[in-house]
């Protein structure tokens, strides 16, 4: 996300994004399940099929290699749009991201238990090798709190906090912190915090805004985006330190901001029936493409691909998930499950595979799929609860 999280105990910060685009918008790892290779993520064996066509079963890759310049296909091809059925799908290795499995964050070889007393898990945060940032609700009132992690150990606490995202080499973070009065109501004012893993820290106080998002982190740059009195949205480029933020005024909007900063999406348009999204080059402000047929939810570093979700959203998860060629807007792959799946969240898991957090007939499961093939498998296997019943098995996280 915008990332594109809905509400549905998930991240309360990425929702406010979701809605602003689309209104916008103690367990044991199963020993089934493959390991994630380090910060890589292994071949992949089964692929999605498009709609009325049996699934194939080829690898995307040999067994045992890993995605380079000479294996990766420069031009993916085949049907664009594909049809998802998580029964279907084979097991593959664990998300290289953090995720919860039942009360148990997995960072790729640390995995730590989170107390029943911490409440709903709404997102977690790898911020180093074996470190997290679990934002979670311990009283179910939609007042959320940020616990710090270290190699399985509990930190520091911090409460109110509405966003929290770190940087793509995990070596810095960002969270803001948004006051409620109390009937829930947001106060016009929040703070915004910058930290390392030293635990170093600087914040930034703001009056008369509030719904802070973060978008960005690189090293001491953190971009962010808050709500006027009258809700107009702004985009901020703040240094850690700086007494005040400067705004981006080319971004008026904005649904995701690129982890080297480069590249950032913003809204230009929203009607009844959807929105229109336009890619914007920060360095000079130049709009590169325009699409109103997908929201883009997320960009990263020097990848072919950003994560785009639909334009139009409404109800309970998300009908579709894509991968939009970062040159041109235009679809590269677009996963669906018609009315028999439901896309709660979404992620970059790397430059090449997208997560997703899915439900299909009374089940949940994180699957990955790859743009240059179409290819998807699991990242975690189906198990029984939904979102709906408040008794979903994963989270995914960042």
């Amino acid at each position: 996300m915008k990332r594109n999280i809905k509400l549905a105990g998930l991240v309360a910060g990425v929702s406010l994004a979701a809605v602003v685009a689309g209104a916008l918008v103690a367990a044991q790892q199963t020993p089934t399940l493959a390991s994630a290779s380090g910060d890589g993520v292994r071949p992949m064996d089964s692929v999605s099929k498009p709609a009325g066509t049996t699934p194939s079963t080829t690898p995307s890759r040999p067994p045992g290699t890993t995605p380079t310049a000479s294996t990766t296909p420069s031009a993916p091809s085949g049907p664009v749009k594909l049809k998802l059925d998580l029964t279907k799908l084979r097991q593959g290795a664990a998300p290289a991201t953090a995720y919860v499995d039942g009360r148990t964050v997995h960072l790729g070889k640390t995995n730590f238990t989170l107390p029943a007393a911490d409440g709903p898990v709404w997102d977690v945060v790898r911020s180093g090798a074996d470190s997290a940032l679990v934002l979670h609700s311990p009283k179910d009132d939609g007042r959320a709190v940020l616990t710090t992690w270290s190699g399985g150990s509990r930190g520091e606490t911090v409460n109110d906090v509405s966003s929290v995202l770190a940087s793509a080499d995990r070596t810095t973070s960002a969270y803001a912190v948004q006051p409620t009065n109390a009937e829930g109501t947001e106060l016009p004012r929040f703070t915004l915090t910058w930290r390392d893993p030293s635990g170093e820290k600087y914040s930034l106080q703001r009056a008369g805004e509030h719904g802070p998002i973060i978008h960005a982190v690189q090293g001491s740059e953190v971009y962010f985006s808050a709500l006027s009195k009258t809700s107009k949205q702004t985009l901020y480029r703040w240094t850690a330190g700086d007494a005040a933020p400067t705004p981006i005024n080319a971004v008026p909007s904005p649904s995701a901001v690129s982890s080297d900063l480069k590249l950032a999406a913003s809204i230009v348009s929203v009607a009844d029936d959807g929105s229109c999204t336009a890619l914007i080059e920060l360095a000079s402000a130049k709009k590169r493409w325009q699409t109103c047929t997908y929201a883009v939810d997320e960009l990263r570093a020097k990848g072919d691909f950003a994560l785009g979700g639909p334009a139009y959203r409404d109800g309970y998860g998300d009908g579709l998930f894509a991968a939009l060629d970062v040159k041109t807007g235009k679809a590269v792959r677009e996963w669906s499950g018609g009315s028999a799946v439901a896309i709660i969240s979404t992620t970059l898991e790397d430059a090449d595979h997208i997560l997703v957090l899915a439900e299909q007939g009374g089940k949940t499961a994180l699957a990955r799929c790859a743009p240059r093939t179409g290819n998807c498998e699991l990242a975690a296997p189906l198990k029984n609860g939904t979102g709906d019943e408040n008794n979903r098995p994963y989270q995914l996280g960042h």
